[in-house]
């Protein structure tokens, strides 16, 4: 056996991790994004969160009464909505209040959430693996995944949930070493922030909670796990009660205003469109199995799934059904929310867990075979880690170089540098806009730092919507693609010009006789 028992301890390893996460966020080009406008895919959600603490840093508002930029809530008139819970956002303005705003500081903040919980998985695997680089190893394969890679710190709730169950395991893990009842606590706070931030995130909260149940009430107290009395199931009801009343809350504030920036039912696979699922299938093969991990490591899960299972009277009856109940969990999701891929990739990055959990189980399976103590098998991890990281580092290139990011930059990017323009034109903060063509719910509003409507809420197709909108207080039409000004409608509302920054037309708004 190889002699590295100093690469085990706790100082070593914790900075090798350390300085590997930093070494891969500047590898990543983390140095460079940090500093840019949210662009490339999905700009539609990042700006959703970004509007929110917008809204919460420009007006200091109450945490429970969270609004959006598009007015399109009370009828159009304001643009109060809820739907994730919205700590991030609401923890974020706070320290924008203070240093000021800044888009690099949001990501700084998600990214330090998502350290903490790849570094609590590692923390909690070096016991239960044997060894700081096998621990290393099915840790950091999350920081390998594009869609983590690029979606992490880009505003998105879905990795820091995945982060924050990570953290929910360490101290679930610390609970059935040192039987300490704080740790029930702390674990049970942290699987309320995962599964309420993103609600897919409750996969392993189900399957270690129903396999507590199942142990309380079929193994002697000698052979189980968790051994959970009756108090100690009280933290997790409690957890599971707040996430109830949070979506219960959110349903009740959404209804009072009329509004909802966030679905929050399912998109099963049964209720699907004709052609919707061919569509799926073919977006899945040609990009989302790639962002998802690189496909070998997908490939080799599956294989080491099968593999455990035909071992599974060879480990912990624990592990032995957490294999079985993660897999089939993930298929739940996929099959509740399958129309969501059309177009949103970012909602398989909560069951990343499951990919964990079979590799876990795998190299506790493998922890006292001999060929996997040999100095050769260590190597084989660190060259197969160095591709995995580079296959990451490639396809995050492309997400903001390739055609990704070609909306962004033809339409989007000049509202974010058109703010001294405004100034110069009169255009005061408080004054709303009409921002097109914009399907999506605040982005060009966010990049303008504006209150007003986009074509997401209000069909601009229709005169009596232009008129509507003005009426509620829009007083200027910002147009990011020229060509539409020809249409004869935008004409209609187009002749008052006021000034143009490259691709985008500003006008003042004017009521007009038909």
């Amino acid at each position: 056996m190889l002699k590295t028992n100093w690469i085990n301890s706790k100082w070593f390893s914790n900075l090798i991790f350390s300085l590997l996460f930093l070494a891969l966020c500047w590898f990543y080009n983390y140095n460079v994004t940090f500093l840019q406008s949210p662009q490339s895919v999905h700009i539609w959600r990042q700006t959703n969160g970004l509007s929110i603490t917008q809204m919460y840093y420009n007006h200091n508002l109450n945490f429970f009464e969270p609004e959006i930029q598009n007015q399109m809530s009370d009828g159009g008139v304001s643009g109060k909505t809820a739907g994730e819970f919205p700590i991030i956002y609401f923890a974020v303005a706070k320290i924008w209040q203070v240093f000021g705003k800044s888009e690099w500081s949001f990501r700084l903040f998600q990214l330090i959430i998502l350290f903490s919980g790849l570094f609590l998985l590692f923390r909690m695997l070096i016991s239960l693996t044997g060894y700081a680089l096998r621990a290393g190893f099915i840790s950091m394969l999350i920081f390998t995944s594009p869609m983590f890679i690029f979606y992490g710190p880009n505003f998105l709730p879905d990795a820091p949930a995945l982060a924050l169950t990570f953290i929910a395991w360490f101290f679930l893990y610390q609970f059935t070493l040192k039987r300490k009842s704080i740790s029930l606590w702390i674990s049970a706070a942290f699987f309320f922030l995962a599964i309420s931030i993103k609600i897919t995130t409750a996969t392993s909260f189900i399957a270690i909670g129903a396999w507590a149940i199942i142990e309380t009430l079929f193994y002697n107290s000698e052979k189980r796990l968790f051994n959970l009395k009756f108090k100690n199931y009280l933290p997790f009801i409690i957890s599971a009660l707040l996430v109830i009343a949070w979506n219960y809350y959110v349903n009740y504030y959404d209804n009072l205003h009329k509004a909802d920036f966030s679905f929050r039912g399912i998109w099963p696979i049964w209720s699907m469109a004709p052609g919707q699922f061919s569509r799926i299938m073919d977006v899945l093969n040609k990009i989302y199995f790639k962002e998802f991990f690189f496909p070998p490591l997908q490939y080799a899960t599956i294989l080491v799934w099968i593999f455990m299972l035909f071992k599974i009277k060879k480990i912990t009856p624990f592990l032995g059904f957490l294999l079985i109940i993660m897999p089939l969990g993930f298929a739940a999701i996929l099959i509740l929310w399958f129309q969501v891929l059309d177009g949103h990739d970012y909602y398989l990055i909560t069951q990343m867990q499951v990919l964990v959990m079979v590799w876990a189980i795998f190299f506790i399976y493998l922890k006292d075979k001999q060929f996997w103590n040999h100095p050769i098998a260590y190597i084989m991890l660190i060259i197969v880690f160095g591709f995995l990281a580079n296959d990451g580092m490639i396809r995050h290139k492309e997400r903001y170089e390739g055609w990704m990011n070609e909306g962004y930059k033809m339409h989007m990017e000049a509202l974010t540098e058109i703010g001294p323009y405004f100034e110069k034109w009169s255009i005061k903060p408080e004054d709303k806009v009409i921002s097109i063509p914009d399907n999506s719910i605040n982005a060009s509003l966010y990049y303008m730092n504006r209150k007003g409507y986009t074509d997401f809420g209000s069909d601009f197709s229709q005169e009596e919507i232009f008129r509507k909108r003005i009426y509620q207080g829009a007083t200027y039409l910002v147009i990011n693609d020229t060509t539409i000004i020809s249409q004869p409608l935008i004409q209609k509302f187009s002749s008052n010009f006021i000034g143009q920054y490259r691709n985008v037309k500003v006008f003042r708004l004017k009521t007009v006789s038909n």
